[in-house]
């Protein structure tokens, strides 16, 4: 991987998301599979995947590292890696956006996390998930762990220009927002949507805020919809 980008990330506002299989992987999956399953897995429901696949050497790459397949990319407000791991591990972390551009409507000041994105790379991560379990991985269930990093003294925004911003402040001043749901199979099976649902709600309660889950429903709807 590229020298340095890992800790570029972690200096800055990230996510970190984990997936770990419940029960272990046997036999260990191969090295092009673990590429393969991610890349088939992957979620593109708006202009960029989730997790992002790197398939020119330009401004990043892909390399195959002893126990795991990583892919990298660093461009522009794009910086994030992945590795899957031989065991069946997913590793994935991801700049925020919001640290890495000064764009945005009505944006607070000092660190941000836009509401909008925070719905929408959740949602995309446990459908990641899901895809991985109706590829075949995970039959046993698997955990995931998501964890907003550097999240002390940031805001919630509402960074759409069609939308009433917060009339107060939402913040939260923990250094780390780590949540977590170990999930059967049967919750693997179509369930994406209502488990990053109950991820976001938790995650939002630590800045204070608790909206009507379908408030943020719609937005995954609109997510799904690709409006």
């Amino acid at each position: 991987m590229q020298e340095g980008l890992a800790e570029k990330i972690k200096a800055i506002g990230h996510w970190r998301v984990n997936i770990r299989p419940l029960q272990p992987i046997d036999p260990p999956l191969p090295m092009n599979e673990c590429h393969e399953r991610v890349a088939k897995a992957s979620v593109s429901l708006r202009g960029w995947d989730y997790p992002h696949i790197q398939r020119n050497t330009e401004h990043g790459g892909a390399a195959n590292v002893g126990t795991y397949a990583e892919n990298w990319c660093d461009w522009s407000h794009h910086v994030e890696f992945w590795r899957m791991y031989r065991s069946g591990q997913f590793l994935h972390y991801r700049a925020l956006w919001e640290d890495l551009s000064d764009e945005g409507k009505n944006r607070p000041a000092g660190p941000a996390l836009s509401v909008l994105g925070a719905v929408y790379t959740v949602t995309e991560a446990t459908e990641f998930l899901s895809r991985l379990y109706n590829g075949g991985l995970y039959k046993d269930g698997a955990s995931i762990n998501v964890t907003l990093g550097k999240s002390a003294d940031r805001q919630l925004w509402i960074s759409e220009f069609d939308r009433m911003p917060f009339y107060d402040e939402k913040r939260t001043n923990a250094e780390e927002l780590v949540i977590e749901r170990r999930l059967h199979a049967t919750e693997l099976e179509g369930q994406a949507a209502a488990v990053s649902l109950s991820i976001l709600l938790e995650l939002f309660d630590h800045f204070g805020w608790n909206p009507d889950p379908s408030l943020l429903q719609r937005d995954q709807e609109r997510l799904y919809k690709r409006q």
